[in-house]
């Protein structure tokens, strides 16, 4: 008998066929579980390795042993005539046909029930129950969708910047899409963590469509989860899990997008495809490290922005061809000088380096374009230049929030109110859960003198975030020149709890001289001794109130000096008209291109 038809005979491709099978199904249970649990992968490894390294064993074994009616004999002591190696063999048929069948009704169970379920264990909207009061749908008629943060479910709480990351740039490209709606990053990730159902959310965002998903990242092993819920129905439209290596990223992202575009029926241009298709860089690793710094410029958290510095930088120096990484570094130093981390003088220029790398390698950045425009206005006061570069930037990426925000605020410091306020509505209906929004309004308000709208534009955009402390801090100003001026000390004290700033007595002192004027000089004193982080405006603001209007100029005069933040817009605060024709006033303006 030659050696393959005894291998036949001991049943040794038999058992190695169903050793296979059996481990794969056990396999994927334990990945099942493994998910559930949020084990570490080490574990799976573990478990595969020995399992590979049980599979010669278990041939060798068949080899060497045979099942017989007393129990596991070794081969060489079974006479032939007695040995049952043929039923054997037939039971091992059975047994590879349970396995394969077991096998393909947890491939169906994974394909359909899985994600289901992983979606119902997953904080958010989509985990919610069939919805009470059905969605009629969003008012406009173009296909629309939001995509939620996608849930961190790696061990390690901190990969938050990756999963966050994974979700912003999926919504990147999606609000890219012509003919697809999709609401901005800030009123989407204002679901973060809600309950509420999906029909709510799409109540909310005015959309028919939810994309919410969770993200496991696990050293360089990913897996993603990515449910489309029609938000009418509560029902998924497609659901499905990736499992990759970190470099397959990119894959998953365009295969995503793919399904989500099809599932809309949204027929796709050949821009739409290159869109797509386009990847921001092949460096992984420059990748990861872009999301963690764009993930520290998105928190904005005062004192702790340059944290994002040290990621991007990185990133820059692994890829230095990556021009959204160049991109994001820039508004990193643009931003430093209004979270009082530094100065213009030390920022603005690394700010402008980076811009102009990033139009170097891409001069059709819509990102880097916004960016430059805002330097171009508010330090450079290259007006004209600035305006062209907002409305190149918003002809390539027409659904950018931050570029109509600050090509409103350049109109404003113009004093181009209507247009200004155009900007805004069309940025508030991108993004109509962003607080920032109606915060810059009433500031547009607040400087125009128009106190009563100025008043109601802060408590809107507290109203979605209690806690923005900016929009605080300016409806106590605006408190402070209508006579209220209990509420506007209590609107201090929340900002001063809020921020751990000092100040707040001095503050509350320049409130109590408004009511009694003998106390005036007390906190003229003062004013040298008090720093004002927030606001460069509060100080001529407070002696303006006090009617100490040299003194007010004087320091105005310092910070446009300084090429300060904020600086060019004392142009349109009508609270300082009573020194506008003071040559030193205009003077001030003349320097930075404002004199009519």
């Amino acid at each position: 008998m030659s050696f393959f038809a005894e291998l036949q005979r001991r049943n040794v491709f038999r058992v190695g066929v169903a050793y296979a099978v059996a481990v794969w199904v056990f396999l994927q249970v334990l990945d099942l579980v493994m998910e559930y649990i949020t084990a570490p992968v080490w574990i799976m490894h573990l478990t595969m390795m020995l399992l590979a390294a049980g599979f010669p064993a278990v041939l060798i074994g068949a080899w060497l042993f045979e099942v017989t009616p007393e129990g596991l004999k070794l081969e060489r002591e079974v006479e032939r005539s007695r040995s049952i190696t043929r039923e054997t063999g037939r039971k091992l048929d059975r047994m590879v046909i349970v396995f394969l069948a077991v096998a393909v009704v947890f491939l169906l169970a994974d394909r359909f029930t899985f994600t289901d379920t992983e979606s119902a264990n997953t904080p958010g909207p989509a985990s919610s129950a069939i919805t009470e009061e059905p969605y009629d749908g969003a008012v406009n008629n173009e296909p629309s969708i939001a995509v939620l943060p996608f849930l961190n479910m790696s061990e390690d709480q901190q990969n938050a910047y990756f999963s966050d990351g994974i979700s912003e740039e999926l919504l990147n490209v999606l609000v890219r899409i012509e003919g697809l709606r999709v609401p901005s990053r800030t009123s989407s990730f204002s679901f973060r963590d809600s309950r509420l159902k999906v029909s709510e959310i799409g109540r909310e965002l005015d959309v028919d469509h939810v994309l919410e998903g969770s993200v496991r990242k696990d050293g360089n092993r990913i897996r993603v989860t990515a449910q489309l819920i029609d938000v009418g129905t509560d029902t998924h439209l497609w659901s499905e899990t990736y499992t990759r290596e970190l470099d397959d990223i990119f894959a998953v992202q365009d295969e995503i997008a793919h399904a989500i575009v099809g599932a809309l029926k949204v027929t796709l241009s050949g821009k739409d495809e290159q869109i797509l298709e386009q990847r921001p860089t092949d460096n992984i690793e420059a990748y990861n490290l872009y999301l963690k710094g764009r993930h520290h410029w998105n928190l904005r958290i005062p004192g702790r922005m340059s944290e994002a510095i040290e990621p991007l930088e990185k990133a820059t120096s692994l890829d230095p061809e990556f021009d959204e990484a160049w991109a994001a570094l820039a508004d990193v130093y643009l931003l430093l000088p209004e979270y009082s981390e530094g100065t213009p003088d030390e920022h603005i220029p690394r700010a402008l380096a980076a811009t102009a790398r990033a139009l170097e390698i891409n001069p059709e950045s819509a990102h880097a374009l916004t960016t430059s425009a805002y330097i171009k206005a508010m330090y450079q006061y290259q007006w004209q230049e600035a305006e062209a570069g907002f409305l190149r930037a918003i002809e390539l990426e027409p659904n950018d929030v931050t570029a109509h925000q600050w090509y409103a605020e350049m109109l404003s410091v113009q004093g181009r109110l209507p247009e200004a306020l155009e900007q805004l509505a069309l940025a508030e209906k991108i993004d109509p859960l962003a607080p920032i929004i109606p915060h810059i309004r009433g500031w547009i308000f607040n400087w125009d003198d128009q106190l009563e709208p100025a008043e109601e534009a802060y408590l809107a955009a507290l109203s979605l975030d209690p806690g923005f402390p900016y929009a605080i801090s300016n409806l106590a100003q605006v408190y402070m020149r209508t006579g209220a001026l209990d509420m506007a000390r209590a609107r201090w004290t929340e900002f001063h709890e809020l921020q751990d700033t000092p100040g707040l007595e001095f503050i509350l002192t320049a409130i109590d001289a408004m009511e009694d004027p003998s106390l005036t000089e007390q906190v003229v004193s003062l004013m040298p001794e008090v720093d004002f982080p927030t606001d460069p405006f509060n100080a001529p603001f407070l002696l303006m109130l006090l009617g100490r209007h040299e003194l007010a100029l004087e320091t105005l005069v310092k910070h446009q000096a300084q090429n300060g933040a904020y600086a060019v817009h004392v142009n349109r605060m009508k609270i300082f008209d009573p020194i506008r024709d003071d040559p030193r006033f205009r003077h001030m303006l003349e320097e930075m291109n404002l004199l009519p």
